[in-house]
């Protein structure tokens, strides 16, 4: 007899950035970016039939490649797909507020459509081509916070 399928937990979606995505460094070379993306489904109503937009707001986590790709070429407004899984923590703050969280810790990200301001925002002297070598980053600007774990 075969075994059973295993579980398996995989998320794949396609939204707009909502906000500038985050960018902290756990090594050098190795980043951590975090961004919103909100999804929207239309509904349409049974008896009516009138339509109604429910959106949706997820939190993305990209570590290394895929974090370099947001950070390098991802802002706020333009459309990604990212596939990944599912997970869940629980967050307890200086005053015991306990907070669960749900992320989608992404191993894919594809970038769908860049927003019209994103296009139009002229390179700086360190995007003209060229990547940053190690002696021109900065490390200490990803610092982390006195209340944060870097490698959590």
């Amino acid at each position: 007899m075969p075994s059973p399928t295993p579980p398996i937990n995989q998320v794949i979606l396609t939204g707009e950035v909502t906000d500038e995505p985050v960018t902290r460094y756990l090594a050098p070379e190795y980043p951590e970016v975090r961004l919103r993306l909100r999804t929207t489904e239309i509904l349409q109503q049974r008896i009516e039939g009138k339509t109604h937009t429910q959106s949706y707001w997820h939190r993305v986590v990209l570590r290394g490649e895929a974090g370099m790709f947001v950070e390098r070429h991802v802002h706020a407004g333009d459309t990604i797909s990212v596939a990944g899984r599912i997970e869940y923590a629980t967050q307890v703050d200086r005053t015991g507020q306990v907070t669960h969280l749900t992320e989608i810790i992404c191993q894919h990200v594809q970038l769908q459509h860049k927003a019209e301001h994103s296009t139009t925002t002229k390179p700086t002297s360190n995007t003209q081509g060229k990547t940053p070598s190690t002696a021109e980053v900065n490390y200490s600007d990803y610092a982390a916070s006195p209340d944060e774990d870097p490698l959590a």
